[in-house]
């Protein structure tokens, strides 16, 4: 019976060892999400934003709801993984800054892109192919169009800067954080975005461009003399190509309410603040014109006291001047008459 007891001892020892080891080895080890908030935080220090503290954390908060709502979604690691790797790019083009009503917008929007990452379903790698194709199309047809509506752009200096912005497009993809870069395009999305792109306004726009950069100046520019990454016809294809984004959002990924939402907030608060420095600017010129006219009174005054002041001495010298002129004249008078020093004494004849 001992023999027994001992035997079943050892046995559900063996059988319990690994479990409990697994158990120490997965407690030492933080879990997946605390791992992907982690990286998240570190990253926001290698780059930081000019957000106060309690700024930060409300933002680390709204990923840790987001991520907390799909954790029975299927591929849950691999999608925070996604999470992990986009947020570095993600974060690097983030136009960050103290304006309450601006980081709201960015609370939204990573927001939105949390769930959407969460919920939607992950792309096949033939789907990922697919839709590298077709940014690389899309791509390739604005360069050709920018080089019909600007033909003095050098070629190889604009395949170069597609070329690069197409890169990020890639990397993107890979890690698919925004929710353009998370499904492929149908044929008539493809078809509306070539469509905005040929629109006239967005021509104009680009010409827009064109001008800051120098206009007519660029169109001689010689290509040895300057970098090829800071070259102008470089700058308007890169800029020109990071304004097909926008209309790719526009159709293929719809913003959530509360996004749309804190964007009119920040729009609000911006027209607010755009008022507010104007009506400053105002007060400030009226306040100009008031000191100035006071300044102009002031100087009046010290001039009419100036005159004043000098009026009873000037009137002393004036009476002082006709006294004299009075004496002088009296004087002309006698020696006119012969009197006075000249004036001849009556000497009787001798007789």
């Amino acid at each position: 019976m001992p023999d027994k007891y001992y035997a079943l001892r050892s046995v559900l020892i063996a059988a319990l060892l690994p479990a409990i080891s697994v158990g120490f080895t997965s407690s030492a080890k933080p879990p997946v999400v605390e791992q992907t908030l982690q990286a998240i935080e570190d990253c926001m220090v290698r780059s930081p934003a000019p957000w106060p503290v309690a700024w930060q954390q409300e933002y680390v908060d709204t990923i840790r709801h987001a991520i907390s709502l799909h954790q029975d979604t299927p591929r849950y690691a691999e999608r925070l993984g996604i999470l992990r790797r986009g947020f570095e790019l993600y974060w690097q083009d983030l136009n960050k800054s103290r304006e309450r009503s601006l980081f709201e917008v960015h609370r939204a929007q990573i927001r939105w892109y949390t769930e959407h990452l969460m919920g939607k379903k992950l792309l096949s790698e033939d789907e990922r192919q697919k839709l590298r194709n077709q940014y690389k199309d899309l791509w390739n047809y604005a360069a050709c169009s920018l080089l019909t509506q600007f033909p003095f752009l050098d070629a190889n200096t604009v395949h170069l800067a597609k070329a690069d912005h197409l890169g990020e497009c890639y990397r993107k993809i890979e890690a698919p954080l925004l929710p353009i870069y998370l499904c492929p395009l149908s044929e008539a999305q493809m078809g509306k975005i070539k469509q905005r792109w040929d629109n006239l306004n967005l021509r104009y726009a680009r010409v827009d461009l064109w001008r800051q950069l120098g206009g007519e100046a660029i169109m001689s520019v010689n290509k040895q003399q300057v970098s090829p990454h800071t070259h102008p016809h470089y700058l308007l294809t890169q800029r020109s190509l990071t304004r097909l984004l926008p209309h790719i959002w526009a159709i293929v990924a719809a913003a959530p309410d509360y996004y749309r939402s804190a964007i009119g907030n920040w729009i609000n608060a911006e027209k607010r603040r755009y008022q507010s420095r104007r009506k400053a600017k105002s007060d400030e010129r009226r306040l100009e014109k008031q000191l100035s006219r006071k300044l102009l009174q002031t100087e009046h005054i010290s001039f009419l006291l100036t005159a004043l002041l000098e009026t009873p001495r000037c009137f002393e010298e004036s009476v002082s001047i006709s006294a004299q002129e009075e004496i002088t004249l009296e004087q002309q008078d006698r020696t006119a008459k012969g009197g006075g020093a000249y004036e001849v004494e009556n000497v009787l004849p001798e007789k």
